[in-house]
């Protein structure tokens, strides 16, 4: 992965999970995620990224990842939680992913996807699921996303 990409990724990840309300508060939290970006440059990556400041925050408005990190292997727990692997600074990107697609953040559901959430690693994704009883029902969701993971 590029450090362009790896970039965009943390982007995504900082913009979801923090409320950032002026680009030097996202210039801050990348800086401590190692990157020291200049304020016309991060203005160009969050046009790109499609992320505009609506309601006081910045949020991603047209959320498309073009590129979606490749899960190169998922394995199942029998207690609901479900490990997805990728290449070394992808885990974010993918978890920004299934959360934006598949997780509720307000109290009303858009879809019952069985998914409660994730956590991210560099290369790592720790996938719950609402219930034990949900689990069937999630692989058989990461299976309709992800066509190219043998059963």
């Amino acid at each position: 992965m590029s450090q362009g990409a790896a970039l965009d990724g943390h982007i995504l990840n900082i913009v979801q999970t923090e409320k950032i309300a002026e680009q030097v508060d996202l210039q801050n939290s990348l800086k401590a995620r190692g990157y020291n970006i200049p304020q016309a440059t991060l203005s160009r990556r969050l046009k790109k990224l499609k992320i505009a400041k609506i309601g006081g925050t910045y949020q991603a408005v047209d959320f498309n990842m073009p590129n979606l990190p490749l899960v190169l292997n998922m394995q199942v727990s029998d207690f609901g939680l479900i490990v997805l692997h990728t290449h070394p600074g992808n885990a974010n990107s993918l978890a920004f992913y299934i959360d934006r697609k598949f997780v509720s953040f307000s109290s009303q559901m858009i879809q019952n996807s069985g998914i409660l959430g994730t956590i991210a690693g560099d290369d790592t994704v720790l996938l719950i699921t609402k219930s034990k009883e949900q689990l069937n029902q999630v692989i058989q969701l990461l299976h309709e996303e992800f066509p190219y993971l043998k059963k």
